[in-house]
């Protein structure tokens, strides 16, 4: 008698418990996918001349939320295309500058230097800057900002 008392409880905490497990601890361990976020309109952007466009992006970890300023260069290429880069050098993730009289971009800490489409021309960078997914809607520019690891051939987000 003793054991079948002993093995319905096991099963109704099991019962109860495992659902309960799951829904504590399964939104700290997925993976968000980021949001869209707004970076301006496409009327302020001259074909081939990027601009570092400041925004927020909510960022979710567990329960927890915040609101986060990020930044990303923004491009317009003749076919108004618009194309975004994230703000890290792909060596060490210092923070890199458009140089407009160069027409490069520059990163003041190792000296890597990257045209217009991202491309390594100079210095320790082991791979192109890292593009972020943008779409256009109403006239305004999105970007998904993602974070990559530095110090990689290949681009992994991390």
């Amino acid at each position: 008698m003793l054991k079948t008392i002993a093995a319905v409880g096991v099963l109704l905490t099991t019962a109860i418990g495992a659902p309960l497990a799951g829904f504590a601890i399964l939104p700290t361990i997925k993976k968000k996918e980021p949001e869209w976020s707004d970076v301006g309109t496409v009327d302020d952007l001259k074909i081939n001349q990027p601009v570092e466009r400041r925004f927020f992006q909510t960022v979710r970890s567990g329960y927890y939320e915040e609101k986060v300023e990020r930044t990303a260069w923004v491009l317009k290429r003749a076919d108004d295309k618009v194309i975004a880069y994230s703000p890290s050098c792909p060596h060490l993730g210092c923070g890199y500058r458009w140089d407009e009289s160069a027409n490069e971009f520059k990163c003041p800490c190792h000296a890597s230097i990257f045209d217009l489409d991202g491309l390594v021309l100079g210095g320790p960078a082991p791979r192109k800057l890292d593009v972020l997914e943008t779409k256009m809607e109403s006239g305004k520019v999105f970007v998904k900002f993602r974070i990559f690891q530095a110090g990689t051939e290949r681009q992994v987000e991390g």
